[in-house]
């Protein structure tokens, strides 16, 4: 029983490619803080996120992931303002079988008449120093989110490695190797650092006050007649 655990668990670090920073586009006060969990199809299991504002333009974010895979550290800062846009610069450092370096700039669009609410797009430089076959990688990529009330987020990004990745022609086809001589897939079939699937990114991250229960409503005291 333990050794199957064992298995399902390595398998489960090994099947996944690289993971990419949760973000709060909306700007978070010195001080204040979010806490919630990362669905994702890099992570394949949950990732728990803390972030905390560190001032009026940064905050810091922390990942832990199961068993460590997922677990890292970014920093986000606010370049500059411009009415509801914000441009935010972004680094981020995760651990999994392909650890990847982030840099990516966000565009942030906010609703100040619903607080909480933003959407964005951005660029992506990513680096894998050493993947699963011992390779480096260097993808560049878009990617664009929501934030709903601070409280739910949706992000899907793709990054491309366009000098030891497959071509550009092979992205759709529905064989994963890649025809050169870099392998996009080992042996066992867990994608390396210049799979496809690695510059893949598609996360919903949930707050962890949708969890909370809403305090009951108090019932009105009914007045006796006197």
């Amino acid at each position: 029983m333990y050794k199957q655990l064992l298995l399902l668990a390595i398998g489960l670090w090994l099947s996944a490619c690289a993971t990419h920073p949760t973000v709060g586009p909306v700007p978070l006060k010195p001080g204040e803080t979010y806490t919630g969990l990362t669905f994702s199809v890099e992570n394949i299991a949950p990732v728990f996120v803390y972030r905390r504002g560190v001032s009026e333009r940064s905050d810091i974010g922390f990942r832990v992931g199961l068993p460590v895979y997922g677990t890292g550290v970014d920093y986000s800062y606010q370049i500059f303002k411009r009415g509801d846009i914000l441009d935010v610069v972004n680094f981020s450092f995760a651990l999994n079988s392909n650890s990847n370096l982030d840099m990516t700039y966000y565009s942030v669009r906010t609703f100040p008449k619903k607080p909480g609410n933003a959407f964005y797009t951005g660029f992506r430089v990513m680096y894998i120093p050493r993947g699963l076959t011992g390779g480096n990688s260097i993808r560049v990529g878009v990617l664009g989110g929501l934030s709903i009330s601070k409280k739910v987020g949706l992000e899907l990004g793709y990054f491309h490695d366009f000098d030891k990745g497959q071509p550009i022609e092979y992205i759709l086809n529905p064989d994963p190797q890649n025809p050169a001589r870099y392998p996009a897939m080992t042996e066992y079939g867990f994608p390396t650092e210049y799979s496809r699937l690695t510059g893949l990114s598609l996360q919903l991250s949930l707050s962890t006050k949708i969890f909370e229960k809403k305090p009951a409503k108090a019932k009105p005291v009914k007045k006796s007649a006197k």
